[in-house]
């Protein structure tokens, strides 16, 4: 059976959400932990303030838990998915991220981090298995804006530079 133009939209918005944006996301996250010994260190002085209630109120599941703190080896972010991560940064760091989709004119990181968290999240729970033009075309420019600047981000050492985004 040929998939429609709409069909093939909310699957390239799936892609772009679950293989492109967790690498995006791993850039800032590893910039906030850095992975040599900013993870584990955090993750340790955390764990039963921020972490333990967060995994108690189900918000970090237990799959989750055992790659925070594997019963062998290092934790890596290499093996975490963009709402672990988000959720890590959200809970972990300064950065303010939201629940509702921020206003095109915020640029931070927190507003970065919140659209893609959103789309996720509205994209997880949908019923809805197509999309329209407009729509795609919306969404694929959010949350590409968002993926280019992040590794822009890589390029420059965590700096943002002036006048990008």
């Amino acid at each position: 059976m040929a998939e429609s133009e709409e069909d093939m939209s909310f699957l390239r918005i799936i892609s772009l959400l679950y293989k492109v944006a967790p690498s995006a996301v791993r850039v800032k996250f590893d910039i906030e932990f850095h992975p040599t010994n900013g993870l584990e260190t955090a993750l340790k002085q955390d764990k039963f303030k921020v972490l333990e209630p967060l995994k108690r109120k189900r918000v970090i599941n237990q799959t989750q838990w055992d790659l925070l703190f594997p019963s062998s080896g290092t934790v890596t972010s290499k093996k975490f998915d963009l709402t672990l991560m988000i959720c890590l940064i959200r809970h972990l760091t300064p950065i303010q991220i939201g629940d509702i989709l921020p206003p095109k004119s915020d640029v931070s990181d927190g507003a970065d981090l919140s659209r893609l968290k959103y789309y996720r999240n509205m994209f997880a729970h949908t019923d809805a298995w197509t999309l329209t033009n407009k729509d795609f075309d919306t969404y694929w420019k959010d949350i590409c804006q968002v993926t280019s600047y992040l590794n822009i981000l890589k390029q420059n050492n965590g700096n943002r530079l002036k006048g990008i985004h």
